[in-house]
């Protein structure tokens, strides 16, 4: 006999649930002890693999016969990932099911393109066992009743869903009393402001792709005070974000933004110790208060004139870096693959500060720089850290991919001959 069918029912039941269900369910055939163990393993984690419209039937039938001899008093969770062509009415009632079931984390992911839109049923605005719910292309949220209640959601992620008012929005956020992460991926939602009023949220990812609600006062509107992980990301020329409150517990940061006013931003996230910035240099000087816990900051080649602006306010600064930032967590959106620079020709001006920053005498250690390009604006960049970063232990700069070797070389010498400023701070060069 196998070492593992000595274990305890429930033992194996907590194995069982790391494993894919369609293995689960091929254990019937080890002995007859397990014959009908599967029925009792808490979790449906199903991976449609069909890309043919005759085989989606296929899915269909496993998870309705799942569902059917399911034994287990609490389905934990429902995982499906779904081709393009499962019918929506399936997936409507496998969530009713699960939710009769008292489901605790429902998470359902379907293929671009879907077959059209998933009217989630009544009941689901209700359920009060769901933990983490995951709605990932082409959700529909209406026909809500006048108040939702999750009362024990921590974690929501939808992707491209659509609400039938701004004012559903505020109603399904205001039903989830404990919300700690949000994960919001938009693209014409029929939505104007988008409001994320949630005084528990701890996590916040929220990305328009590519909004075209009409009007000028549109984009999000982020009531979140115990944020400590915030990223927003604009790739829509139709919207921004409308306000911002401040976050005291903030500590990490990342902000990629067209349209909106920077001013408003960066007076919001002077607590946080982590900042990554992707924005539009302001056209004159504003007010961004003090970042006195900010150790790390990360900038992209695009918004180089912030650099000058930013690190006058960052007494405690330690790493500095500069890159072209990418959508990287959601390259496979077509409105995500180009960075942000791609397809706009930024000019970028370099201005030194009037007065050497108190992180350059004092804090900074670290700087490195990803896609180095040798423009004339970073050898002036290079040139003044080099010679103002009395504390600078490291300054790492890494080429272009697509820089051949000419072009390598040339590099090397000119920052070989800008290096020899400062002799104290080793240079790398890649």
């Amino acid at each position: 006999m196998d070492r593992i069918s000595l274990l305890p029912d429930d033992v194996v039941f907590k194995i069982l649930s790391f494993v894919p269900t369609k293995v689960v369910v091929s254990t019937n055939l080890l002995s007859k002890r397990w014959r009908y163990l599967w029925k009792h393993v808490p979790k449906l984690d199903y991976r449609d693999p069909s890309l043919v419209d005759t085989e989606h039937w296929r899915a269909s039938r496993f998870v309705d016969k799942f569902l059917l001899l399911h034994e287990a008093p609490v389905l934990e969770t429902l995982h499906l990932s779904l081709s393009r062509n499962c019918p929506p009415s399936d997936i409507e009632t496998w969530i009713s099911v699960a939710i009769s079931r008292r489901v605790r984390n429902l998470h359902i992911y379907r293929y671009i393109p879907s077959t059209g839109p998933i009217r989630l049923p009544r009941s689901l605005y209700t359920c009060e066992t769901l933990v983490s719910l995951y709605l990932l292309l082409d959700f529909t949220v209406d026909d809500a009743p006048f108040m939702f209640c999750f009362r024990s959601l921590k974690v929501l992620v939808l992707l491209f869903a659509k609400f039938s008012s701004d004012e559903i929005v505020n109603r399904l956020l205001s039903g989830c009393p404990v919300l700690e992460g949000l994960i919001l991926i938009r693209r014409n939602d029929n939505v104007k402001n988008f409001t994320i009023a949630a005084p528990s949220l701890q996590r916040l990812i929220a990305i328009d792709c590519r909004s075209q609600v009409p009007g000028d006062d549109v984009g999000f509107v982020i009531k979140a005070p115990s944020l400590k992980s915030l990223t927003l990301l604009n790739f829509s020329p139709h919207s921004g974000f409308r306000s911002l409150v401040k976050m005291p517990d903030l500590v990490k940061a990342s902000i990629k933004v067209r349209h909106g006013d920077s001013k408003m931003f960066m007076g919001c996230l002077t607590s946080t110790k982590r900042l990554a910035l992707c924005l539009q240099p302001p056209l004159d000087s504003c007010p961004i208060g003090v970042f006195n816990q900010l150790v790390s900051l990360s900038l992209c080649t695009c918004s180089l004139g912030w650099c000058r602006l930013i690190l006058n306010h960052t007494p405690k600064l330690r790493v500095l870096r500069f890159e072209q930032r990418q959508a990287k967590f959601y390259q496979l959106l077509d409105p995500l693959k180009r960075c942000c620079s791609s397809s706009v020709d930024v000019q970028t001006q370099w201005e030194q500060p009037s007065s050497v920053p108190k992180c350059l005498i004092s804090s900074l250690e670290t700087v490195e720089w990803i896609d180095y390009k040798g423009r004339e604006v970073e050898k002036k960049v290079v040139m003044y850290l080099l010679e103002n970063s009395r504390q600078l232990k490291t300054m790492a700069i890494r080429s272009l991919k697509s820089t051949n070797d000419n072009e390598k070389l040339k590099m090397l010498q000119e920052l070989s001959s800008i290096h020899r400023i400062c002799t104290k701070c080793g240079l790398s060069f890649t």
